[in-house]
């Protein structure tokens, strides 16, 4: 596989990245010419975050963080959240 080759992989896979890491893979390709064995590295890592699974959205939305109602001081002095035990 020769460096053409090796950038058009890397170009390839890039373009499933979100466009912050396109464009610095882009850079990177750009300014240095890789030797081989770094080359395929990189393209490996570039197909592994191409590869990686997706969020998955969530069915519900979560429960809401319970409010503080007031915050006082143990006896180290330390402050300490009081919340509130109604249910919304």
């Amino acid at each position: 596989m020769d460096d053409n080759d090796t950038t058009e992989l890397v170009t390839e896979l890039a373009k499933g990245m979100v466009p912050f890491v396109r464009d610095y893979v882009a850079e990177a390709i750009t300014k240095i010419a890789l030797p081989p064995e770094l080359a395929g590295q990189v393209a490996r890592a570039v197909r592994m975050l191409h590869e990686s699974p997706g969020i998955e959205p969530r069915s519900e939305p979560p429960p809401p963080a319970p409010k503080v109602t007031r915050i006082e001081r143990d006896a180290d002095g330390n402050f300490v959240p009081v919340y509130d035990e109604t249910k919304p």
